[in-house]
């Protein structure tokens, strides 16, 4: 079977991580899965370099004439941009007729070229809503943009969400965070569950005395709540791992933790290796989650899979494979006293952190292997291509 895991273009995101994972571990059960991205001009330039060896790629949108890659970002949104609403026009006519039996799409931006393609090459899609727009508009713009554009965004926003649900096999997800929202679209609609995975580590490794950050960082993760964080428990080291999209972003950050007197006890690492980051997920003490990524929340797992307990938002898909208390610690978003006071707790008792993170490892190499999750990937496209013939 042909399978193609969707985006629509390169990032130093998570969820590209995991296409990236998916198409890879697809192929090791021996199926014939490529990595399709709609837009060859990446976000990040060399995004996931060294994770993209061996990986086959497809850029749809290299088969089109020049004038029809013209884009543009929008105004207000981080990401959204043109191509998001012309590549569904052109991009059917450049795929080939049975070129691939079945996509596995992430987003919903990209879920409205999957809904032309298959009407127009019947060519079937099951798609991982992490975060709905209805929510991303609600959690990221509502408090940028004034109370009337922002009404007509969000009306707009759930014609769009019901219209993608409506149109796609099956709903996936990373939790049952939005399935309410799904239900209340489409009360018929299918939606799986189907957890990430995470390459583990082979033992529990030392580990140092730093807590350990790591996203894609870019305005609306909120990396500022850090100062006040950092002023509350002063005793405490925090290494923030992760390229920064925005430079000047990363500047006024540096001056601000510097206006603070912080900038020993934070540390900015910037972008590293997949390599390098696995070493410092296995030496943290600790991993903390601030921002709420309600989709799913991939630093948590990343911490398990390298024995590293963690401190995250309740609420987040991730939250549904671990124990409160035993393998990591759920609080509110920017629960500010009860996470310095956790964290105080692990700083003080190192080996009550040691064996949260081993308790945690121990369930990922048990449950969460992305073998596993390739095969689940496959049943589903196994079952709705024989739905369609």
């Amino acid at each position: 079977m042909k399978i193609g895991i969707v985006i629509d273009r390169l990032n130093v995101g998570g969820v590209e991580k995991i296409a990236i994972e998916q198409v890879r571990a697809l192929r090791e059960i021996n199926q014939d899965a490529y990595l399709v991205v709609l837009r060859e001009k990446a976000v990040v330039e060399n995004a996931f370099a060294d994770l993209l060896e061996g990986i086959p790629i497809v850029y749809l949108d290299s088969r089109l004439p020049k004038i029809f890659r013209f884009s543009f970002q929008f105004p207000i949104f981080h990401f959204f941009s043109l191509f998001h609403l012309t590549y569904p026009l052109f991009i059917p006519f450049v795929v080939k007729k049975n070129e691939f039996d079945y996509f596995i799409v992430h987003g919903t931006y990209t879920s409205i070229t999957a809904v032309t393609l298959k009407k127009i090459k019947q060519i079937g899609f099951s798609a991982f809503i992490w975060d709905p727009a209805s929510y991303i508009l609600d959690r990221v713009y509502s408090s940028t943009t004034s109370k009337p554009l922002f009404w007509l965004m969000k009306k707009t926003a759930y014609i769009f969400d019901k219209f993608l649900i409506n149109n796609m096999d099956n709903v996936l997800v990373g939790g049952a965070a939005h399935n309410k929202f799904i239900k209340k679209m489409n009360p018929q609609k299918n939606i799986k569950i189907i957890y990430p995975s995470v390459h583990p580590i082979n033992k529990p490794t030392k580990k140092e005395n730093y807590v350990q950050m790591a996203t894609a960082w870019k305005r609306g993760k909120n990396p500022e709540y850090i100062v006040e964080l950092a002023k509350t428990i002063p005793n405490i080291h925090i290494k923030m791992v992760g390229k920064w999209l925005d430079p000047e972003y990363q500047k006024e950050f540096l001056a601000l933790l510097n206006e603070n007197g912080l900038d020993k006890q934070v540390e900015v690492v910037g972008e590293v290796s997949e390599k390098q980051l696995s070493q410092s997920f296995s030496r943290a003490l600790v991993v903390l989650q601030t921002n709420d990524d309600r989709g799913f929340g991939m630093p948590a797992l990343e911490a398990a899979g390298h024995a590293t307990t963690f401190i995250i938002p309740q609420g987040q898909g991730v939250c549904e494979l671990f124990m409160n208390g035993k393998d990591g610690f759920y609080t509110k978003e920017k629960e500010t006293k009860e996470i310095a006071r956790i964290l105080g707790i692990l700083h003080n008792d190192p080996k009550r952190a040691v064996d949260m993170g081993i308790s945690a490892w121990e369930k990922v190499m048990k449950e969460y292997s992305w073998q596993k999750h390739a095969q689940k990937l496959l049943n589903l496209a196994n079952s709705m291509t024989k739905i369609k013939r």
